[in-house]
C-alpha cells in the first residue's frame, strides 16, 4: 500500500464536474487565494487525515502484519505541496486536495470504506 496525496485544478474535465453539475456536490474544492492565505503565502497545505482512513489502514496493516503501514495509521496530518499550481490565477482557481491509499502488486484486495 501508499498513501498518496494530490492537488489538482478542479476543471470542466475533473472527475468531480459530472457531480458537481448533478447537483451531488458542492463546488469542489477551494481557491488557491485561500490556500494560500492559510499557509502564510506558502504553496503548500496541511491536511487532516481523515479518520476513516487511518482506520482502514490500521486495519489492512494489522491483517497483512505490514509495519510500514501501520506507521502510515499514525500520520494524523499531511503536506500537500502546490507549488505545480504557481501559474494558476489565485483569485480563479479551485484546487482540490486530498489524500487515497492506493494497492501496490501483492497487495491484496482494499477494503472499502464500509466494510
Amino acid at each position: 500500500m501508499r498513501l498518496e496525496t494530490y492537488a489538482e485544478v478542479f476543471s470542466l474535465d475533473h472527475p468531480m464536474m459530472q457531480a458537481y453539475r448533478d447537483g451531488f456536490k458542492k463546488t469542489p474544492g477551494r481557491l488557491l487565494r485561500e490556500y494560500l492565505e492559510e499557509s502564510g503565502g506558502r504553496y503548500e497545505v496541511i491536511l487532516d487525515m481523515p479518520i476513516p482512513l487511518r482506520e482502514r489502514v490500521q486495519r489492512l496493516a494489522k491483517r497483512n502484519g505490514d509495519a510500514k503501514m501501520a506507521a502510515l495509521a499514525e500520520i494524523e496530518r499531511v503536506r500537500i505541496s502546490l507549488e505545480h499550481l504557481r501559474k494558476y490565477d489565485p483569485d480563479t482557481t479551485r484546487v482540490v486536495v486530498g489524500t487515497q491509499l492506493l494497492a501496490e502488486p501483492g497487495d491484496g484486495e482494499l477494503e472499502t470504506f464500509d466494510s
